[in-house]
């Protein structure tokens, strides 16, 4: 098993970057794109999968499902205890990510999936029951996203072999997310495609008792419409970029679209989303090394207009990453 000081030979990451941007990319396909033969890709996909070094899943926009908010929360841990609270953090369903970042002794952020009012009143005001030595000095509700995990992927591949696997890829609908209501059986398609993105129409219609072609026009359904999105989970260390942030942006409202816009371009953002609270933007980052962070708030920060204040914190351990969303749609 790898470790987090670890990282992938370039052919292993060049692989995995391709399964970023399209995780339902067979290996024939990838093989023809990276140069590589068919039977090379098939065995070395087979060893990342083995290792647990990635895994394809799915992940509901839960704002666009009307699934409820998502909520990322600061918390003030002693430092006593922050590894029984972190741990215990990710262990519930409805927490997506959980990690301690600088800054002070002590902290963490976690994403939330609050499914409705009351609930988000209690976590907002009492913070998390099974950890009140737990304070919340910070509780962002997420209003759009500019950029999700899911879009981001290792630079290790060329703009044209990037075009080719993105050719094959089921594409979404444009203009902003607004609400989608299920079809009947979506959530079924839906739960088989977070346990495995990979599945096989032809298993998929086996396992839901659709026939093949249904099963791909309700997998195209869920995609077109932003539902879900498929994902490519993997430690960002283990394709050569073992530093990442959390910035915390106060945006003049007249430029958080355009900063949000930017920043979801740059290569080094994995995530950027407009949330409450005093910051207006919460961006995640990942970089090869700290002075690249250095060189991302100087320019790329430093060149957004409207920008009033930035808060940057160095994540030192993350115990839970990419979102596996259980419960069923209500």
């Amino acid at each position: 098993m790898m470790n987090e000081t670890d990282s992938l030979e370039l052919s292993d990451q060049r692989i995995v970057a391709a399964l970023q941007i399209n995780p339902r990319a067979g290996v024939a396909e990838m093989g023809r794109i990276l140069g590589e033969h068919e039977r090379t890709v098939a065995r070395r996909l087979q060893w990342l999968v083995a290792e647990g070094i990635v895994h394809t899943t799915a992940e509901y926009d839960v704002l666009r499902c009307g699934l409820g908010n998502v909520v990322l929360v600061r918390l003030q841990v002693p430092g006593d205890c922050l590894e029984d609270v972190a741990t215990g953090l990710a262990k519930r369903t409805d927490v997506l990510n959980v990690a301690a970042v600088s800054g002070g002794g002590g902290l963490l952020w976690c994403e939330v999936v609050a499914p409705s009012r009351p609930f988000l009143h209690a976590l907002t005001a009492g913070g998390f029951a099974e950890f009140p030595d737990a304070d919340m000095p910070d509780a962002h509700l997420v209003l759009r996203h500019f950029k999700t995990e899911a879009q981001w992927h290792a630079p290790v591949l060329t703009e044209e072999e990037e075009r080719r696997l993105r050719a094959s890829m089921v594409q979404a609908m444009p203009g902003r997310a607004g609400r989608c209501e299920f079809a009947p059986g979506d959530e079924r398609v839906a739960a088989s495609l977070i346990a495995n993105a990979r599945i096989t129409l032809t298993d998929l219609a086996g396992e839901l008792g659709f026939s093949t072609a249904t099963a791909g026009r309700r997998v195209a359904a869920l995609l077109e419409r932003r539902m879900l999105r498929l994902r490519t989970v993997v430690d960002p260390a283990l394709v050569g970029r073992p530093v990442e942030a959390r910035v915390r942006l106060k945006v003049h409202p007249a430029g958080i679209e355009r900063a949000g816009e930017d920043l979801a371009g740059c290569p080094e953002v994995r995530c950027c989303a407009a949330v409450t609270g005093r910051h207006n933007l919460l961006v995640d980052v990942c970089l090869e090394h700290e002075t690249g962070l250095y060189a991302f708030v100087v320019d790329q920060l430093g060149a957004l207009p409207h920008l009033l204040d930035v808060d940057t914190e160095i994540v030192t351990h993350t115990y839970k990453r990419g979102p596996v969303l259980n419960t069923a749609p209500r």
